[in-house]
């Protein structure tokens, strides 16, 4: 059974972008995992997870969505979570750079993306959708497509 099978990948307009990716990343982090997929194929969507996606949650979608939802947990555990993983992502890639020949680091990478976009997907996306007000998720689209436009 596929990751494919259990997340909807469906959202709010605000998400979709995101959600989309979400769902590329998990075909492609399986295919790797299944040997379908060449390391070069991999990293090059690591560079744009590193380089644009991440950006993009972390600089443009959880920050106004920050102050919303600490009235409901106000440790932030999920986004400090997230936020970690993504350096974990980051690394990774790195100690994969330099040591690649040690150990299997891009594995590591594929099955922290798995979890990660399972957590994202199941909680922090689904909140947004939901909790963040329609005047904030229309302004907060517009910045991802500015973004992504450039």
């Amino acid at each position: 059974m596929s990751l494919l099978d259990v997340l909807k990948f469906k959202g709010s307009f605000v998400t979709q972008i995101l959600r989309d990716q979400h769902k590329n990343t998990v075909e492609l982090c399986e295919k790797f995992l299944d040997k379908k997929l060449n390391n070069d194929e991999f990293l090059k969507h690591l560079d744009f997870l590193l380089n644009t996606h991440f950006k993009i949650e972390e600089d443009i979608l959880y920050p106004p969505f920050l102050p919303i939802l600490q009235k409901y947990l106000p440790y932030m555990e999920p986004f400090k979570m997230v936020i970690a993983e993504h350096r974990g992502v980051a690394n990774l890639l790195n100690k994969y750079n330099n040591f690649h020949e040690e150990h299997d680091y891009l594995s590591d990478i594929a099955n922290l993306l798995l979890q990660h976009v399972y957590k994202e997907e199941n909680g922090i996306f689904n909140q947004i959708d939901i909790l963040m007000p329609e005047e904030i998720k229309i302004q907060v689209y517009d910045k991802i497509k500015k973004f992504i436009e450039k």
